[in-house]
């Protein structure tokens, strides 16, 4: 193993820094997003308003309002009426601050409130159709779940807002049951009160949210509300997102720039002071307060940007990057946005203790009946497995999981006995160090091909990823993740670059963002990208979009071999 290849230099930004999953131990004050708590606030307040306007124009007294459960029955229906206000990103201040964006998610978000609301409705209404037509209700639903499976592939986004609609009406009710065991509560006698209730809240929080957002925040209190920013970068780049906030007058401060080593003054509009080199950054963002970092330095090598990303993670700040840095992650997921322009965000403050417990407990939930329910099928493929040839059912391979540590992977033995890793490690071994590409292999990259090692049912269980499914036992001993990057050889990991052991920060999974959007089309480097964008951005939403797109995976079979 060549050492000037495995030890490169990583440039420590900052002493003792602590591994991914860790808790930071302070965020910036500006990421406290006090201006959140407001909003929040003043959207509950403005639809509840709204709705006892409502209920009293169609001749509701009032005073019986005070009395249980109808104030539970307003707030929790208030609640619903906002609760896509997240997902549409109304509380995030780099999108909100732009009028047309702002009003056209605001539309968007609270109709799916307002479906919500619908649903709610229409379940206390129809209560006694679904007693006396179980069945009938029964054979719909699972029709219509059919339905929504075959077509949510083109549906996708629609479709979960569409699940996350039912989960928070079903939720509203069971609260609003608690209060009110029997019966419909009298809030919701009639629609003609709800819906005119929630008009008046669509006008109330026009006002409330144009004048809290565009006139206090932005305006009144610009100075307390907008946030830090520092460009590491001198180029046109720089100078041109640089000039982009200025232009939009954006609630955001450019503090200064900053460049590897030695770099020059930001071109701009306005001037700009020269902080320092990338060593200085510590020093930098805690005297500046620095809420975010926008890079746009193409010759940043690649060991250094993961140190870079690991500072961010641990002092709460998001890294903002120019698409054209990271080109796998440009051309194949999703860009966020960024004051308008498009840019790859690595979140600062999602990948905390929350996230990996949250992780567990999903794990747990949905391996455990998945496990059961596919018995049957494992036994089968045992049983396929030892008629064909002779050998173990099982294949017990020592795996690089969390931190470096070795475990266990079990998975359904496809090769034959006996047979020679050699090929597989100089294989590899030569595609870690670069020695093949994609244009040296026909485009396949990370797998060998008519592998004569392969036994015939092997094949088969390789063509449709079967031989992983063992590792649902490795889930459940908490060895492994659903979703993750995939764990790798202990003779791969000793040739790894530093900055490609970043990976193993968190526990390896079954699927993972590179299985969905390149498997073996994408070059090594490429892959251990897409891991990492996963490390740094991993949310239950995006674990339930990489299961979903596993399946329309492994049925095409795209890169199975």
């Amino acid at each position: 193993m060549s050492s000037e290849y495995s030890n490169e230099k990583t440039i420590n930004l900052t002493p003792g820094m602590r591994k991914i999953t860790a808790r930071p131990k302070k965020l910036r004050a500006g990421s406290q997003s006090f201006y959140k708590l407001i909003l929040f606030f003043s959207d509950f307040a403005m639809v509840a308003i709204g709705l006892i306007m409502g209920l009293g124009i169609t001749g509701m007294d009032l005073l019986s309002i005070l009395y249980t459960p109808c104030p539970i029955v307003i707030l929790t229906v208030s609640l619903a009426a906002i609760s896509f206000f997240p997902t549409y990103h109304l509380y995030n201040y780099h999108v909100i601050f732009l009028f047309k964006n702002h009003l056209k998610n605001t539309g968007k978000a609270y109709c799916w409130g307002i479906l919500t609301v619908g649903i709610i409705m229409l379940v206390f209404e129809w209560s006694d159709i679904v007693d006396t037509n179980i069945k009938l209700l029964f054979v719909s639903t699972s029709i219509a779940a059919i339905a929504l499976l075959l077509l949510s592939r083109y549906f996708w986004e629609h479709q979960l807002h569409l699940i996350k609609a039912l989960g928070i009406g079903f939720i509203a009710i069971g609260i609003i049951s608690i209060f009110r065991p029997t019966g419909k509560p009298a809030v919701l006698e009639n629609f003609e009160s709800i819906y005119l209730g929630l008009i008046f809240a669509a006008g109330l929080l026009a006002v409330s949210r144009f004048f809290l957002l565009h006139v206090v925040f932005n305006i009144w209190g610009r100075r307390q509300f907008r946030r830090q920013i520092i460009i590491l970068g001198s180029d046109k780049e720089a100078a041109r997102i640089t000039n982009h906030i200025i232009d939009l007058n954006a609630p955001f401060w450019v503090t200064g720039n900053i460049d590897i080593k030695e770099g020059r003054k930001l071109n701009a509009r306005l001037p700009k002071d020269y902080l320092g080199n990338l060593r200085e950054l510590p020093q930098i963002v805690e005297k500046g307060n620095v809420n975010e970092i926008v890079i746009t330095n193409k010759n940043i090598p690649k060991h250094t940007l993961i140190a870079l990303f690991d500072f961010c993670v641990d002092s709460g700040i998001n890294a903002w990057l120019s698409p054209g840095l990271l080109k796998i992650i440009d051309s194949k997921l999703y860009i966020d946005n960024f004051c308008g322009l498009e840019m790859i965000r690595f979140s600062g403050q999602k990948n905390s203790w929350v996230i990996n417990k949250l992780k567990h407990g999903f794990d747990a939930l949905i391996t455990l009946p998945a496990f059961i329910i596919q018995l049957p099928v494992l036994l089968f493929i045992a049983l396929a497995i030892k008629l064909n040839s002779k050998g173990p059912v099982f294949y017990l391979a020592k795996a690089v999981g969390k931190n470096a540590r070795i475990f266990n992977m079990y998975k359904f033995r496809s090769m034959e006995v006996d047979n020679q890793s050699d090929l597989h490690k100089n294989y590899v071994t030569k595609l870690i160090k670069g020695e093949i590409t994609n244009a040296g292999n026909n485009g396949q990259t990370l797998k060998i091909t008519n592998d004569p090692r392969v036994t015939a049912v092997g094949r088969i269980l390789r063509k449709f990823s079967l031989d992983e499914m063992p590792q649902l036992i490795n889930v459940l001993k908490g060895d492994m993740s659903l979703v993750g990057p995939r764990p790798c050889l202990p003779y791969e990991y000793d040739i790894y670059k530093e900055w490609h052991k970043r990976r193993t920060a968190v526990r390896p999974g079954i699927t993972g963002l590179w299985q969905v959007t390149g498997r073996s089309e994408v070059s090594f480097e490429d892959m251990i990208l897409l891991d990492l964008y996963y490390m740094y951005n991993r949310t239950l939403l995006m674990d339930l979009n990489i299961l979903f797109e596993t399946v329309f995976v492994v049925l095409g079979k795209k890169g199975a071999y």
